[in-house]
């Protein structure tokens, strides 16, 4: 036990908080959300993973369809704009790619 500044609380402030734990443990969403808490950067990966999963293939073969042409294209045109654009489609093509791949090693489904 730990050293209490003051004196405890009354009887009327036990009974108030003994009321909103009472609310609080009918909640069974929120004893849901708090059992299943985690902490760190770990939630936020399953979400992006999650997100991932539910991209298309299509959308991830149009996107590799793009980056090659935009490979093969670009070097002959050296055009800062050419150049950028394969620049953001290969990146989000590797991002979504890898993406998926580590969701499928974790058993996520879409």
């Amino acid at each position: 036990m730990t050293a209490v500044d003051g004196p405890g609380l009354s009887r009327r402030e036990l009974r108030i908080l003994v009321e909103i734990e009472d609310g609080l443990r009918a909640d069974d969403r929120l004893d849901r959300a708090m059992r299943t808490m985690r902490r760190g950067p770990g939630r936020l990966l399953d979400r992006a993973l999650g997100v991932a999963v539910r991209v298309p293939l299509a959308v991830l073969s149009v996107l590799l369809a793009l980056s090659a042409g935009l490979l093969l294209v670009s070097p002959d045109l050296h055009a800062t704009a050419e150049l950028a654009a394969f620049a953001l489609v290969w990146a989000s093509t590797v991002v979504l790619a890898a993406s998926r791949s580590a969701a499928r090693r974790r058993g996520l489904r879409p």
